[in-house]
C-alpha cells in the first residue's frame, strides 16, 4: 500500500463541519459524558499489537489505583468521526487519544479542556523532564491541551543481511547504514539488483512507503514547509519544496534505485527482502518482529538536504472540555500514570518523551527505538493548523503526481498551492 492515507486515522472533513456547527449552537445538546462512579472511559485507536500493550498498562493502573477503566478501541479510519460526534452531541470519554496533527482542529472549536491548571497544580510533574518540542506539539494558541504519550518519528530501516552481502559494512563486518545523501545513493545502487536480466530490478535498494510523511521529511531537510510561519498562507510551491520533491522523483527515474509508488507494496517488499531500505515510522516495528528470518536494523534518516529533520507524530492524551471537576481529577490521575509508565508503552514500538526514560537501561536495550530517538531533537510535525486535514488531499495529490511522473514537481506544487490557498483564504 503506497499512500496509506488512513493508517494513523486522518479522516478528512467531519471535525471541521460538525464542530463548526457546534460552535454556532444550532442543535439540542445531549450530556457531555456518560459517567459511572469510579469508572473512567478511555478511547483510542490502538487496534494492532499496541492495543495489547495498552491493555496491559490499563490493567496495571486498575490494580494500582483501585479504579476501573472502560477502554474502547476504535479503528483509526473511523475513530475521529466517532470522537467528533461524541464531543459535539454528548457521550464523550473522560480521556481520549488525539494525534498531534489533529489537535488544532478540536482545540479551535473549544471542545477540548486545556490542562495548564492541572500541570501547575501538580507539584510532582516535572515538565523539564519532557522534550519541549514534543510537548509543544500538544499546544494550541499558547495553551496546553494534552500530554504526549509518546513520539513516533520515522527513521531508516535497512536489511542487515543484504548490506553484508553487498559489502556495505563497518570495520567489524556489521551492516553500516548510510548517513549522508551520497552514502545513501551509493548503497541503494549496490543493493538494487536485476537478477534475471530482463532490465527490471528484482530487488530495490530503496522504496518510498507513506508518501506524505516521507515527503515531509525530505522538504524539512531542505528547509521547506507546507504553510508559512504563522500558518495563514500556503508556502508549498517554494523552491526548497520543489528541490526536495525533485530529488525524490530522481531516485525513481534518474537513479533508478526505487520503484514508482503504484502497484507495489513497498513495506511488504521490505519485509520480504525485495527492498533493502525503507523510511518508515517506529510504529511499524512490530510488523518486522513478526517476520520470520528477517535481519533488520534501524538508524536515523540520512541527511538528504541542508539540515537534519525527520517527520514525527505523537499520541496526545486529552480530555473533553465540559468534564466535571471530580472526573477531571480521575482523568488526570490516569493520564499521569500512563505518562509515568510510558517506558512500558515504548516496548510496543514507540518512543517516550521523558528525558529520564530515554536514558533508562530498559530503553537503551531497545535497539531500534534507541536509534530513532536520536532524531527527537529535530523531529518535524505537520502544521498545527485547524485546517490541516482540509489541505492534506492537495499535497498528497501533488506528491503522487510528481513521483509518478504525471507532472513536474513545480507544476504539481503550483496546483497544490492554488488549492491550498483557496482553503486558507476562507474564514
Amino acid at each position: 500500500m503506497t499512500l496509506r492515507l488512513f493508517r494513523l486515522g486522518w479522516s478528512l472533513a467531519l471535525p471541521v463541519a460538525v464542530l463548526g456547527f457546534l460552535s454556532g449552537g444550532c442543535f439540542r445538546k445531549a450530556p457531555d459524558t456518560i459517567a459511572e462512579p469510579g469508572v473512567l472511559r478511555f478511547w483510542n485507536g490502538f487496534t494492532g499489537p499496541d492495543g495489547a500493550t495498552m491493555e496491559r498498562m490499563v490493567k496495571r493502573f486498575e490494580k494500582d489505583s483501585g479504579l476501573r477503566v472502560k477502554m474502547q478501541i476504535i479503528p483509526w479510519a473511523t475513530y475521529y468521526d466517532k470522537l467528533t460526534l461524541s464531543l459535539a452531541y454528548g457521550g464523550a470519554p473522560d480521556v481520549f487519544i488525539c494525534h498531534a496533527n489533529r489537535l488544532a482542529e478540536f482545540a479551535r472549536y473549544n471542545v477540548m479542556r486545556p490542562i495548564d491548571d492541572l500541570i501547575e497544580g501538580d507539584a510532582a510533574l516535572d515538565l523539564d523532564d519532557m522534550l519541549p518540542n514534543v510537548l509543544a506539539a500538544a499546544q494550541y494558541e499558547g495553551r496546553q491541551f494534552g500530554i504526549p504519550l509518546d513520539c513516533h518519528p520515522q527513521g531508516l530501516y535497512y536489511n542487515e543481511r543484504l548490506f553484508r552481502e553487498a559489502g556495505i559494512v563497518d570495520t567489524n563486518g556489521k551492516a553500516r547504514p548510510p548517513a549522508t545523501l551520497e552514502e545513501f545513493l551509493e548503497a541503494a545502487r549496490r543493493l538494487t539488483k536485476d537478477t534475471d536480466g530482463d532490465g527490471r530490478p528484482d530487488r530495490w535498494g530503496f522504496a518510498f512507503t507513506w508518501l506524505r510523511t516521507n515527503w515531509i521529511t525530505f522538504i524539512s531537510q531542505f528547509g521547506g514547509s507546507i504553510l508559512n510561519a504563522d500558518l495563514t498562507r500556503s508556502a508549498i510551491n517554494q523552491r526548497a519544496n520543489v528541490e526536495a520533491t525533485q530529488l525524490m522523483a530522481d531516485m525513481i527515474t534518474r537513479c533508478r534505485i526505487a520503484p514508482k509508488p503504484e502497484g507495489f507494496d513497498s513495506w511488504m517488499g521490505f519485509r520480504q527482502g525485495r527492498v533493502a531500505m525503507a523510511i518508515e515510522g517506529i510504529y511499524m516495528l512490530s510488523s518486522l518482529e513478526e517476520q520470520k528470518g528477517l535481519e533488520y536494523g534501524g538508524a536515523p534518516v540520512p541527511r538528504f538536504g541542508r539540515r537534519m529533520a525527520a517527520w514525527g507524530g505523537s499520541h496526545v492524551m486529552c480530555m473533553p472540555r465540559k468534564l466535571p471537576d471530580d472526573r477531571v481529577k480521575l482523568a488526570w490521575r490516569f493520564m499521569r500514570y500512563l505518562s509515568d509508565h510510558s517506558l512500558d508503552w515504548a516496548e510496543g514500538g514507540q518512543i517516550p518523551i521523558r528525558k529520564s526514560l530515554l536514558k533508562h537501561p530498559r530503553f537503551l536495550a531497545m535497539r531500534v527505538q534507541r536509534a530513532f530517538a536520536r532524531e527527537l531533537p529535530y523531529v518535524v510535525f505537520e502544521p498545527a493548523s485547524h485546517k490541516s486535514t482540509e489541505i492534506m488531499p492537495f499535497y498528497d495529490a501533488a506528491i503522487e503526481s510528481s513521483l509518478l511522473g504525471l507532472q513536474t514537481p513545480q507544476e504539481a506544487l503550483n496546483e497544490a498551492h492554488r488549492r491550498i490557498g483557496q482553503v486558507m483564504a476562507r474564514p
